[in-house]
């Protein structure tokens, strides 16, 4: 497995290389290929690393002298590999990778963290050999939608219309926020709803939504429930549940109905 690190400083490439042998010599599936790890300090020698090597990987760092990281993916015409974000992006920037169900790892490069999102990476990698590997326009298509998504995230941070990716198993949605109804929590996994009344099992928990999607007009009504607040059609005061806009009914917890009621007189 050929692995690409880009970035402009010498000791986040020393760091990241002796943290990625650690992690294929200690944890990771074995390989069918033995592991290369090649470096760039920039986007004109990331290119022709990339040309050169043939990366499986690229560990691509967000802010260099010479460009972005989305300046080098736009000009590849096949971007045909996984890609890792490090970044020093604060903590708001950060739901934006979260938004576009891009990989990430805040600088400085901690272990744990780098361990999986290669290891998600490595899982793509062997998932797609299997299916005879993806035609090179689809994984282009998916990689330019997530890279589009993650600039207008970090752009407009709280914008009512935009879009989150969406990750299961096997595919990546690219779902308007308007357009999820609730959440549903169940165990390690959130049920996501949509309007189109399809759903969505992502293997996040409701939690970690809870924190990205409660800046555009969400809200947790009870452990299990996250719900979009644009489509609550009546609320049941009497019995403490909601009815939503696709039917559902959802139960509000007797801590939140005092904070709910609260945010829904203030619409």
């Amino acid at each position: 497995m050929t692995i690409l690190i880009i970035d402009d400083e010498q000791s986040v490439r020393n760091t990241t290389r002796f943290l990625l042998t650690e992690i294929f010599t200690i944890g990771l599936p074995t390989l069918e290929t033995p592991l290369e790890i090649h470096e760039a300090d920039g986007v004109e020698s990331g290119l022709a690393a990339i040309r050169q090597h043939n990366p499986a990987l690229v560990l691509l760092d967000v802010e260099m002298q010479d460009g972005t990281g989305f300046d080098l993916l736009r000009r590849l015409a096949e971007p045909n590999f996984q890609v890792v974000f490090i970044t020093a992006h604060n903590h708001y920037a950060i739901h934006a990778f979260e938004f576009s169900a891009i990989d990430f790892v805040l600088k400085p490069v901690d272990e744990d963290l780098l361990r999986r999102a290669v290891e998600r990476a490595v899982a793509n990698i062997q998932r797609e050999a299997r299916l005879q590997a993806l035609p090179h326009d689809t994984l282009q298509t998916t990689l330019a939608k997530q890279i589009t998504l993650l600039n207008e995230s970090l752009q407009q941070l709280h914008r009512a219309d935009k879009k989150i990716a969406l990750r299961d198993q096997e595919n990546i949605y690219f779902v308007d926020v308007s357009d999820i109804i609730r959440c549903l929590a169940e165990g390690p996994y959130t049920t996501f709803f949509l309007n189109d009344n399809s759903s969505i099992i992502v293997s996040k928990t409701l939690k970690e939504y809870e924190e990205l999607l409660t800046p555009h007009l969400f809200f947790r009504v009870h452990h299990s429930h996250l719900i979009n607040l644009r489509h609550i059609k009546l609320f049941r005061k009497s019995d403490s549940d909601l009815q939503m806009t696709d039917g559902s009914n959802v139960p509000v917890a007797t801590r939140k109905k005092e904070d709910l009621l609260k945010i829904l007189n203030s619409l």
